[in-house]
């Protein structure tokens, strides 16, 4: 989808979703629906071709932030590739959830 367009979300309660998630699926285009459960916002649907331009999006605003940061001196003198393995890693400490003790 090209910058700028407008995407619409609809509103749907994990109810009503039960009786017509054939018609929502079917009419999702680049829209998007958002499934509520008691009036609070549960899960998002968009299609696959939606899922991902918005992956190559966040990949192609990963690369620039990491070519900002270079040039900006914060990581002045390092190679592409390790820059990007440093986010990598970052994004990899992010994604584990937090350990518990019982």
């Amino acid at each position: 989808m090209p910058y700028g367009l407008f995407m619409a979300t609809r509103i749907v309660p994990k109810t009503e979703l039960r009786d017509r998630i054939r018609e929502e699926l079917g009419d999702l285009g680049d829209d998007s629906v958002l499934i509520t459960e008691r009036g609070r916002p549960l899960a998002v649907v968009v299609s696959v071709e939606r899922w991902n331009e918005l992956q190559e999006t966040i990949e192609d605003l990963e690369d620039a932030v990491a070519i900002l940061e270079h040039r900006s001196g914060t990581d002045r003198g390092r190679p592409a590739e390790a820059v990007f393995s440093s986010i990598v890693a970052e994004e990899a400490d992010v994604s584990r959830p937090a350990r518990t003790t019982s």
